[in-house]
């Protein structure tokens, strides 16, 4: 399985050509949308709400031009990462970089499960927001709980997030609470970032999440080394 988040999709660009915003970079181009006073410290969850009660319109506008990935060459490291045969893949980020992958590198439709919605949708649809957050933590949510259930079965790749969504943390204890405290035999899981703080490793070591030291990047070289090695093997069984 694969998990990505944020970091995931730092090098992929908007439809016009500018690197998809993170969250700072969100928080300073909503601001303009509602208010026309100088920026203050306003945080984006807060001011996605403020957007869609005062200027759903633009809100919606700016979703799909600055989240949506268009056609400026991306990375090949992406396409190393989706070629993979993941068994299902996961993702926090509501932009559709699997799309523009699929298209630039000529790959088959990827089927990734958007846990927060994907851009295109209607932005009430997407999960930005702080009522949108609590909205979501007063239930279970079917999608989640798929994914602690394979969480509970299957190794997963983390990557681009160091697993700060409360809502999967919420469906986690959930889990805990139905299943009891016993001994997990989960098999190992592992999270690619290329820094983590002493608190967050052992947290995540506590289940079975083992932390790898890399970039991105530096995981697709590893991954198409291994890739054009399995190629050269079968041609050589082919031609014998």
């Amino acid at each position: 399985m694969l998990f990505t988040g944020a970091g995931f999709s730092a090098d992929a660009r908007d439809i016009e050509g500018n690197r998809l915003p993170d969250s700072e970079e969100m928080r300073r181009e909503l601001w303009p949308l509602i208010f026309e006073e100088e920026l203050d410290d306003s945080s984006l969850q807060d001011l996605y709400d403020c957007a869609l009660m005062r200027r759903s319109d633009r809100l919606h506008d700016y979703v799909r031009r600055r989240l949506r990935v268009g056609d400026a060459p991306l990375p090949r490291h992406f396409a190393a990462w989706f070629t993979q045969p993941w068994k299902r893949i996961y993702t926090l980020n509501v932009d559709d970089l699997e799309v523009a992958v699929a298209r630039q590198f000529r790959l088959p439709p990827i089927d990734v499960i958007h846990l927060n919605g994907v851009a295109g949708d209607a932005a009430h649809e997407l999960t930005f927001s702080t009522l949108q957050y609590a909205s979501r933590l007063c239930g279970k949510d079917r999608t989640y709980e798929q994914l602690v259930a394979d969480f509970e079965t299957e190794p997963f790749v983390f990557a681009g997030t160091t697993l700060d969504e409360v809502t999967l943390w919420q469906h986690l204890e959930l889990h805990r609470r139905r299943n009891g405290d016993g001994p997990k035999k989960r098999p190992p899981s592992f999270l690619v970032s290329s820094s983590l703080s002493r608190a967050r490793h052992v947290l995540l070591e506590s289940l079975g999440i083992r932390w790898v030291q890399a970039t991105i990047a530096d995981i697709a070289a590893q991954l198409w080394d291994r890739t054009l090695q399995q190629s050269v093997a079968c041609g050589r069984s082919d031609h014998r």
